[in-house]
């Protein structure tokens, strides 16, 4: 193993990550036999992030991310995407508990052709629940200061999102490439500005891009992809009410704001887009947010789940009403 990969878990965690994800693939649900059943624990200190539910119908299905392939072959910070797999998801939800330290999950396991065939139900409107958050110390969640990156670095943050923007146009590429007018397109944490200079080809020609981000780093970088950004937290939104199309919000997620943040976030967010305008919730670590929260502000869920390839994965897109008061 290189030093790229083990330059953030160290060659031990990732062989024992691998191990994992090869006895899911197999089937093999031997490690986590706890006398009559099988039960999943995770520190809240550690990876309970890792940990996600599934409703199919009545029944609750537990799931459970392994090591990302961009962890292992190209020296991605962090351990897993947010791209579920059949072979993620584990069985019947038995029980759950949690304390101030750890989470446990309680679980029927399911044959491979009863997992597939779950994974297989999965539609647009199902929700892949991440009910548990990383802790940096007990009753504080892990959060992000705005990052300092080199090229390198940023590099890999763009590798991580490929394929959320690869379904983004193909998902708004027939709407928007005939496009009569200007859309105004917001990404308050806009990054490298990788993401929205994508979404822009679209229609480059009626696409307007505005990014914003904490970083006055990661400004400089989508300043050349852009045609306006602007530095500042995301809670003081750089642009005026009912002023934005389409809203790309790709940081209210774990590891990168609290919960009470993000919830405190959104309602600001949601201002900017005008009547009938489009917000979509998305990212590479799992969202804090979910179908009722963005219905708490006002939006109307529409999609909550993408399906791409051999994997699903977190993905919302909400309307704001075509009539509203300022």
């Amino acid at each position: 193993m290189d030093s790229a990969q083990s330059r953030w878990l160290g060659p031990d965690v990732i062989e024992a990550e691998l191990k994992i994800r090869a006895a899911l693939l197999a089937g093999d649900f031997t490690g986590w036999a706890r006398g009559d059943g099988h039960f999943l624990r995770e520190d809240l200190a550690r990876r309970p992030q890792r940990l996600f539910l599934v409703r199919l119908g009545d029944t609750w299905h537990v799931g459970y991310m392994t090591i990302s392939d961009l962890v292992v072959e190209h020296g991605m910070a962090g351990v897993v995407d947010n791209r579920v797999r059949w072979h993620n998801l584990l069985g019947v939800l038995t029980s759950l508990r949690t304390s101030e330290s750890d989470v446990r999950l309680g679980f029927r396991p399911l044959d491979e052709a009863a997992r597939r065939a779950a994974f297989q139900a999965i539609t647009p409107m199902t929700e892949l629940v991440y009910p548990f958050v990383q802790h940096r110390t007990p009753g504080h969640e892990l959060t992000g200061e705005g990052w300092e990156v080199d090229a390198a670095e940023a590099a890999l943050l763009d590798l991580g999102e490929e394929h959320i923007r690869r379904y983004t146009r193909e998902l708004f590429g027939p709407r928007l490439a005939e496009a009569a007018s200007d859309i105004v397109a917001y990404d308050p944490a806009c990054s490298t500005g990788r993401f929205l200079s994508d979404f822009a080809s679209l229609n480059p020609a009626r696409i307007r891009t505005v990014g914003q981000d904490l970083s006055p780093q990661m400004a400089d970088l989508a300043r050349a992809r852009l045609e306006r950004v602007h530095v500042g937290d995301a809670e003081q939104p750089a642009v005026a009410p009912f002023s934005v199309d389409i809203l790309f919000s790709r940081f209210l997620n774990a590891e990168v704001v609290s919960t009470a943040q993000a919830r405190r976030i959104l309602p600001r967010l949601a201002l900017t887009l005008k009547p009938g305008g489009t917000l979509v919730l998305l990212g590479h670590t799992p969202l804090l947010l979910d179908a009722a929260d963005l219905a708490d502000t006002g939006l109307r869920v529409v999609q909550t789940t993408a399906r791409q390839d051999d994997h699903v994965f977190q993905y919302y897109v909400c309307h704001t009403q075509r009539l509203r008061s300022a």
